[in-house]
């Protein structure tokens, strides 16, 4: 029987390949915390890994931001960038002489928002790594696979899915993602073609209405990062019967064990997630309601917010509003970026 494939993709920053393997570890450390999972399901067995990459997309932006500022922000500011922001970030450019973080982490996100170019070589560097795999399988066999994305992967994995099934490439009734999940959801403020409460990127009982069987949302109640256009369907999104059979879960959390909240993997390690994932993976009874009350207990009483208090009331702070302006959106980025990499 062919595995189980999990892509993993990546957020902002400058990724390099291999960056996955962290990820990759903790989820299988995290699986087999779960003996239902290890006895009926054995994680080796049944699911294997796929890496997706599309960071060297903005390289060449890059080497431009870092030669001449100022033919980046023409470009950006071309393609509809608010001057408020432009001037922003021309501000930044000034006093950090290239700084690394407004190089990768800012650029990576106005770039994919702004430049359609750099969008649409992401979107069919995701799709080809996508369906490369899904061809190596093994024929005449089902294949089953699913995407866990984060922060700007979300928006990359929304409109790279969007793409592949409403151009017919990949069409639901052939093979269609059995979980999405987005972790640190940022599709909604980096939306351009799509509307992503309206496309068919959702769940579905219905196959021919969503190309997904489960999607789940999950969000640290102090990430900053994702609050801007936050992802907030209505209730009865994206219907009322899928809602009714629990095919779209919205997690918050709000337990910190680090500075950098929005890390990929601090979601992952929170039980609260990742009990959702496996249960969406495998089945909901192979991790009972009690296993998953006393992993969400023992993990919270291990992570006091007692001790973290003063980091809460620095992000308080430079807390963003959910109409944030784009300028409002990269001070808030550089600010909070500041704060994880500060002494205090």
């Amino acid at each position: 029987m062919a595995k189980h494939i999990l892509f993993l993709v990546h957020g902002m920053g400058d990724t390099q390949p291999g960056w996955s393997q962290p990820v990759q570890q903790l989820i299988r450390d995290n699986y087999a915390r779960y003996p239902g999972l290890n006895l009926l399901v054995p994680f080796d067995n049944n699911f294997s890994f796929s890496e997706i990459n599309y960071n060297d997309k903005f390289d060449e932006r890059r080497k431009a931001w870092a030669q001449n500022a100022q033919t980046v922000l023409a470009a950006l500011a071309q393609n509809g960038l608010d001057s408020g922001a432009v001037n922003q970030l021309t501000k930044y450019a000034a006093e950090t002489g290239g700084d690394s973080f407004i190089a990768t982490h800012v650029l990576d996100v106005v770039l994919y928002r702004f430049i359609p170019q750099i969008a649409e070589q992401i979107r069919t560097a995701v799709q080809k790594q996508i369906l490369q795999t899904l061809a190596a399988q093994p024929q005449n066999e089902t294949i089953n696979w699913s995407i866990i994305a984060h922060s700007l992967g979300t928006a990359v994995t929304h409109d790279t899915l969007h793409a592949m099934y409403s151009s017919g490439t990949l069409p639901p009734s052939v093979t269609r993602p059995h979980v999405i999940a987005m972790i640190a959801n940022v599709s909604r403020v980096l939306e351009t073609q799509a509307d992503v409460y309206t496309s068919g990127v959702c769940p579905c009982v219905d196959p021919a209405k969503g190309i997904c069987d489960y999607f789940i949302n999950a969000r640290h109640e102090w990430d900053p990062i994702p609050v801007p256009k936050l992802f907030k369907p209505v209730d009865d999104w994206p219907d009322i019967e899928t809602r009714r059979a629990k095919r779209f879960q919205s997690i918050l959390i709000n337990a910190i064990e680090q500075k950098n909240v929005h890390d990929f993997e601090h979601y992952l390690k929170n039980p609260k997630v990742h009990i959702a994932l496996f249960r969406a993976l495998t089945w909901d009874s192979l991790i009972d309601q009690a296993t998953a009350d006393n992993a969400i207990s023992q993990y919270e009483a291990s992570t006091p917010i007692a001790q973290f208090q003063s980091l809460i009331k620095k992000i308080k702070t430079l807390w963003p509003s959910e109409q944030a302006t784009w300028r409002e959106i990269i001070v808030t980025f550089r600010k909070f970026q500041d704060l994880v990499r500060s002494d205090t």
